[in-house]
C-alpha cells in the first residue's frame, strides 16, 4: 500500500475502502484531531488571537502519523466546507514529519469530493489540489469567536443569575440570537389583544337547476371591508338582501406552476420536518447515513450527495443523466426543454452542489429493502425534489368572477389542473385542483340571485409560535449561521433547557426568558441579529481574502471586552442590580419576589435580600407570562395552591401516615410526613390511560428533556405518554386525551378534530 487516504468518518473510510485498490489504505480521522482546550479559554488574546490547539485524539494521531511515514501519497479526503478544511490542514501539520515542506508538493494532497461514488472518488485522486488557508483561516475565526462568547460571557451568565457557576447557563453567538427570536415571539403573543371582525359570504345562483355557489365580500366602497360587531354585519346583511347582483368581470386564463430548486441543507431540513416530522439533528444524521453509503446488491453505495450545502447548483453531468430519465421514464411531454437553472442565492458558498440523489436510476421503492424506515422516507423526500427540478411545468386552467352588488364587491376563484408535469412525481396537495363550481354558461353582465348571506365571527390570533422549520427560516432569512450549523443550534437551545417543544412548537421556559433578558442588559451585542449576520458574512469574507482573521476578530472583541470589564466591576462591588420581578408580593415585608435560580431550579426570593429572607419555591411545571420585564405568575401561583388543595393528603401505602406534596427538582410528588418513613408516590391527573384502559395517567418528569409529562401508571407495559396535562378522556376517540390549547380542549390523537371550549372553572 503506497497511498494513504484519510476522510473524517469511519462509515465513510469503509466506503471508499471499497472502491479502491490494495495500493491505498483508507483511515477515519474521526473528527477534528484538535481543538482550544476544554477547561481554559486557550485564545492568546494580546497575541493577536493566537490559538492554542491541544490534540485531542493522540492515539489516533500517533496511530495516523505511522501509517503516513512509508507512504508515498497521503491524500486528505475531509469535507470540502471550513471545518473540513481546517481538519485537513491540522492533519497536514500533525502528521507531516518534514516541517519545511509545503502541503502544495510533495506526499501531502488535498482532494475534494461531494458524493461518495467510484467514479467521483478516483476522479478527485486523478485532479489533487492544495489545502485552501484562508478557508482555515475563516474556521479558526468561527472558533475564536464561539470560545470568546462562551468561555467570556457564560460563567459571568450563571455567575449572576443563579450566583454559582452552574453550567447549565451558557450564551452562544448564533444559539442566543435564535432564543431571541423564541422569546421575542412568546412576548408578541402576550401582548397580542384579540380583535373581532366577520367575514361575509353570498350564495349565488343563476338558474336554480345549476345550484348556488359561494363568494367571498372583498371591498366596500372600494375599500377593504373592516366589520368589527354583529351589528355592523347585520346591516351589510339587510343591504345585500335588497341588492343587485351582476356579474361584473370574468376572466379564464392558463397558469403554469414551477417546481421548486432542490435540496439545500436547510430547505432539506424545513421540509423533513413538515413533511415527515423529523427534527433537524435527526434529518442530518439520516442523511449522513445516505451520505456515507448504504449496503445494496451491487455493494456499498453512496446514496446522495454532501447534506451540508447552501447551494441549488447541479453538475452538469447529473442535470444530464437526470433529463435522459425523465424522457425514458414519463416521456418527451414531461421534461422540460432546455436546462432549468436555479438563482444563486446571493451569500450561498457553493462549495458544494445541491442535495441530490447520486444516481437517479436508483428510484426510492426499488431500493426500500435496503434502507430502514427513516432513510426511506427521506432519501425519497431528496429523489422526488430532484427529479421534479427538470421536468415540464404543471399546467392549470384558473378562473375568476367578480360581482358586484350596489357599492359590494364579491370575488372567487378556482384552478383546474390540466396537465400535471413535474406533479407527477413531487405530489404537493397545495398544488392539486381548487376548482369553484361555477356555472358553464356565466357571462359577463349576467344577474345573479341571492340564496343567502353567510355571517361568520372570527377574532384575531397572535403570531405563531415557531416550529422547527419557521425557525431554520427565520435564522436563513436573516443570516443567522449556517444551514450546516442550525441542527446544532435548536439541539444546544433544548438541552440548555431555554426552551420545550410543545405542539411541534418552541416554547421559552422561564430560564429561556432570564439569559435573553440578562444578555439583552449586558451584552446587547451577542442578542443582536444585524451583528451577528454581520460576523456571518465577515467569516464568508476571511474565506474569499477579502478581510483578515485578526481584524475581524479585533472588531467583534473591542465592545466585547468593555462590557465584560462593566459587568465583572458590578459583580466585584456587590452590586449586582440584575434581578427578575413578579407580581408576587412577599408575605414577610413589603417587598415583592423575584426570580432566582440555584443549580439550575428556579424559586422565589424577596427583592430586600438579605435583609429579608423569604423563599418559596416553584413547581417545575409553572406556567407564566413575561411582559415589560416581569414574569407575572401570581394567577398561576394561586391556581397551583387550589389543584394541590383540591389533591388534598393521600395515606401512605407503607406506614399509613398522611403524605403530602412536595415540590422537587425533578417535579411534585407525594411524599410521607412520618420522619421514620421515606415512602414517595406520584400525582395523578385523574384520568384514565387511554391506550390500555387500565392504568392512570401520572405526573412525571422527563430528565432528559428537563420538563414534566405525564404517563401511564403501567409503564412499562403500557408506554402511553402525553406531554401536557390531560383533562380528560376524548368522547371522540379511544386513542387520545384532551389537553388544553390555548381557549380550547385539544386531543393528543393528531386524526381526532375533536374540540371543546375551556370552562370558566
Amino acid at each position: 500500500m503506497d497511498n494513504l487516504v484519510i476522510v473524517e468518518s469511519p462509515t465513510k473510510a469503509n466506503t471508499i475502502d471499497r472502491y479502491l485498490g490494495s495500493e491505498f489504505k483508507v483511515l477515519s480521522s474521526k473528527g477534528h484531531v484538535r481543538d482550544l482546550p476544554e477547561k481554559e479559554l486557550g485564545v492568546k488574546i494580546e497575541d493577536g488571537f493566537r490559538p492554542t490547539l491541544v490534540i485531542n485524539q493522540k492515539k489516533l494521531v500517533k496511530k495516523l502519523r505511522k501509517e503516513a511515514q512509508n507512504k508515498n501519497n497521503v491524500f486528505l479526503a475531509t469535507d470540502n466546507d471550513r471545518e473540513g478544511e481546517a481538519i485537513a490542514f491540522d492533519l497536514y501539520e500533525l502528521l507531516n514529519e518534514n516541517g519545511g515542506e509545503s502541503h502544495k508538493n510533495g506526499k501531502f494532497k488535498r482532494i475534494i469530493f461531494n458524493q461518495i461514488t467510484e467514479e467521483s472518488i478516483k476522479e478527485a485522486l486523478q485532479e489533487p489540489t492544495s489545502i485552501d488557508l484562508k478557508k482555515v483561516d475563516a474556521q479558526r475565526a468561527r472558533r475564536i469567536l464561539d470560545r470568546l462568547v462562551g468561555y467570556l460571557i457564560s460563567p459571568l451568565l450563571s455567575k449572576t443569575v443563579s450566583g454559582s457557576r452552574f453550567e447549565g447557563l451558557s450564551a452562544g453567538r448564533v444559539q442566543s440570537v435564535a432564543l431571541r427570536y423564541i422569546v421575542e415571539r412568546e412576548e408578541e403573543r402576550e401582548k397580542f389583544d384579540p380583535e373581532e371582525y366577520w367575514k361575509v359570504k353570498a350564495d349565488l345562483y343563476k338558474e336554480k337547476k345549476s345550484g348556488a355557489f359561494s363568494m367571498k365580500l372583498k371591498k366596500v366602497q372600494g375599500q377593504k371591508p373592516d366589520i368589527g360587531s354583529k351589528k355592523e354585519a347585520k346591516k351589510i346583511e339587510e343591504k345585500l338582501n335588497q341588492a343587485q347582483f351582476t356579474v361584473s368581470d370574468l376572466t379564464e386564463k392558463s397558469v403554469r406552476r414551477s417546481p421548486l430548486p432542490p435540496f439545500i441543507t436547510s430547505t432539506m431540513q424545513r421540509a423533513a420536518s413538515s413533511v415527515l416530522s423529523f427534527t433537524p439533528s435527526k434529518t442530518m444524521s439520516v442523511a449522513q447515513t445516505l451520505y456515507e453509503g448504504v449496503e445494496l446488491d451491487e455493494g456499498v453505495e453512496g446514496l446522495i450527495t454532501y447534506m451540508r450545502t447552501d447551494s441549488t447548483r447541479v453538475a452538469k453531468e447529473a442535470n444530464n443523466s437526470l433529463r435522459k430519465y425523465i424522457k425514458r421514464e414519463y416521456g418527451p411531454k414531461y421534461l422540460e426543454e432546455e436546462v432549468r437553472y436555479y438563482r444563486k442565492d446571493s451569500g450561498a458558498q457553493d462549495a458544494h452542489e445541491a442535495i441530490r440523489p447520486t444516481d437517479v436510476s436508483r428510484k426510492p421503492e426499488e431500493i426500500k429493502r435496503h434502507l430502514s424506515s427513516n432513510q426511506y422516507k427521506l432519501y425519497k423526500l431528496i429523489w422526488d425534489r430532484f427529479v421534479a427540478t427538470q421536468m415540464t411545468k404543471a399546467r392549470y386552467k384558473r378562473r375568476k368572477i367578480n360581482v358586484k352588488a350596489n357599492s359590494f364587491l364579491f370575488k372567487t376563484s378556482g384552478s383546474r389542473l390540466i396537465f400535471d408535469g413535474f406533479l407527477k412525481v413531487l405530489k404537493l396537495k397545495s398544488l392539486q385542483d381548487q376548482d369553484v363550481n361555477l356555472p358553464k354558461n356565466l357571462q359577463t353582465g349576467d344577474l345573479l340571485k341571492l340564496k343567502q348571506v353567510e355571517l361568520n365571527q372570527h377574532f384575531t390570533k397572535p403570531p405563531n409560535r415557531y416550529s422547527e422549520a419557521g425557525l431554520i427560516k427565520k435564522l436563513e432569512k436573516q443570516g443567522i449561521g449556517r444551514p450546516s450549523t442550525y441542527a446544532s443550534i435548536i439541539s444546544t437551545i433544548q438541552n440548555r433547557n431555554y426552551i420545550v417543544k410543545r405542539n411541534s412548537s418552541f416554547t421559552p421556559t422561564l430560564l429561556g426568558f432570564v439569559a435573553v433578558e440578562f444578555l439583552k442588559k449586558y451584552f446587547p451585542e451577542i442578542v443582536e441579529p444585524d451583528l451577528t449576520a454581520k460576523m456571518e458574512k465577515a467569516l464568508d469574507e476571511i474565506k474569499d481574502g477579502e478581510i483578515s482573521k485578526k481584524k475581524t476578530l479585533t472588531r467583534f472583541y473591542a465592545p466585547l471586552k468593555k462590557e465584560l470589564k462593566k459587568v465583572e466591576n458590578s459583580l466585584e462591588a456587590n452590586d449586582n442590580d440584575f434581578q427578575i420581578p413578579t407580581d408576587v408580593d412577599c408575605s414577610s415585608c413589603n417587598g415583592h419576589m423575584n426570580i432566582r435560580y440555584w443549580k439550575g431550579s428556579a424559586y422565589l426570593s424577596c427583592s430586600s435580600w438579605p435583609e429579608c429572607e423569604e423563599k418559596m419555591s416553584l413547581p417545575s411545571d409553572l406556567s407564566f407570562t413575561f411582559k415589560d420585564g416581569k414574569v407575572l405568575i401570581a394567577d398561576e401561583l394561586e391556581r397551583h395552591k387550589k389543584e394541590e388543595e383540591k389533591l388534598g393528603q393521600k395515606e401512605c401505602p407503607e406506614c399509613g401516615s398522611p403524605m403530602e406534596i412536595k415540590h422537587g427538582k425533578y417535579g411534585r410528588f407525594y411524599a410521607c410526613t412520618n420522619s421514620d418513613c421515606d415512602e414517595t408516590a406520584s400525582i395523578s391527573s385523574g384520568v384514565e390511560c387511554p391506550r390500555c384502559s387500565e392504568g392512570e395517567l401520572l405526573e412525571r418528569y422527563s430528565r432528559r428533556k428537563k420538563q414534566t409529562f405525564y404517563g401511564c401508571s403501567n409503564y412499562p407495559d403500557c408506554k402511553f405518554t402525553t406531554s401536557d396535562r390531560p383533562i380528560k378522556q376524548c368522547p371522540s376517540c379511544d386513542t387520545g386525551v384532551l389537553i388544553k390549547s390555548d381557549d380550547k380542549l385539544v386531543c393528543t390523537n393528531k386524526n381526532c378534530n375533536h374540540e371543546e371550549k375551556v370552562k370558566d372553572n
